[in-house]
């Protein structure tokens, strides 16, 4: 960039930070960009040339712009050489290796990481590679990429709280319709993705496996305010000694000790977001957790209890 006075200095930095935020938002065509920059501009001069120099300016600068080949052509912000330290080149490889190849948004990640490295010198690229972080990725149990753009869209319903209808198959294979329901967030369990909601037809909250939704339709929007809280259940539960020792797994909200028994077991009081969440959760301690309250709760922990001592009842 040719040396100016200051004042041209600034004008020309703040012409390009206004281009650059411009690009930020997405592809625009150079139409496009005076219509939303014009103002920047010196009205003397060709905005045209002045632009197509200031997007000069920025690769000068390491920014890369891509302008296609189509007529109008069209300009799409792709990153820049970036200045990493060795703190950013190890959490971008932990990002790298969280994500199993069957998460949602792994072609996206993997995307994003390819333009953010593309920059990186023979030693940072070297560092980048080596660094291998341990533990298990987020690797849900089956394919979770064709359901990206469902996804994105059940995320799309809850930011502008919108109510749906759906159709749904059950763990049976069954289809169930669900006339209404407010679906809550996005949750990740278990190995796969379940959309939580208060369902209607049964007044409670559910979790629905995203894999084994059909067809959404979107209602109607509710105002602020009209929304439902979202519900929790309080109850209580007792985790034999064995478990109980030392520090305590969090897998309930606002979870905390009530009473200690002289055996070593503990009582333990918790929230959870639904029946359902509640009895498959606990159901994995196996014998070593007893649901105590509330009552009706504890009711159809023992039917799930009584269906699993049928299904593996030998004639005995």
């Amino acid at each position: 960039m040719p040396t100016a006075p200051s004042s041209h200095r600034t004008a020309i930095i703040v012409r390009l930070r206004a281009l650059l935020d411009a690009l930020r938002d997405g592809p625009l065509t150079r139409a496009e960009i005076i219509a939303r920059l014009g103002a920047a501009y010196p009205a003397t001069t060709s905005i045209r040339r002045m632009i197509d120099r200031d997007i000069g300016h920025l690769a000068d600068l390491g920014i890369h712009i891509h302008r296609s080949a189509d007529s109008p052509p069209v300009y799409t912000l792709l990153g820049g050489a970036l200045a990493y330290s060795a703190a950013d080149i190890l959490a971008l490889a932990v990002i790298r290796d969280s994500l199993g190849p069957n998460h949602p948004y792994a072609d996206m990640v993997a995307t994003l990481l390819g333009r953010l490295t593309v920059g990186l010198s023979d030693v940072q690229r070297h560092s980048y590679e080596g660094h291998y972080i341990g533990g298990t990725p987020v690797q849900p149990a089956i394919d979770y990429g064709p359901y990206t753009a469902q996804i994105a869209e059940l995320e799309r319903v809850i930011a502008t709280r919108w109510l749906l209808r759906m159709r749904y198959r059950n763990s049976l294979g069954n289809e169930i319709l669900y006339h209404k329901l407010e679906p809550y967030a996005i949750e990740y369990y278990d190995r796969h993705y379940y959309l939580v909601a208060y369902v209607y037809n049964h007044g409670e909250s559910r979790d629905l496996r995203i894999d084994r939704i059909l067809e959404i339709e979107r209602l109607h929007t509710f105002a602020p305010g009209t929304e439902r809280v979202r519900p929790l259940v309080t109850f209580r539960y007792r985790l034999a000694a064995i478990l109980a020792q030392g520090e305590l797994s969090q897998r309930f909200e606002a979870q905390r000790v009530v009473e200690r028994l002289d055996n070593g077991d503990v009582i333990i009081e918790a929230e959870g977001r639904s029946d359902f969440f509640i009895i498959q959760t606990l159901l994995r301690y196996r014998s070593n957790a007893e649901l105590l309250s509330p009552p009706e709760l504890r009711a159809r922990m023992v039917e799930e209890v009584r269906k699993l001592a049928e299904l593996y009842n030998d004639g005995e």
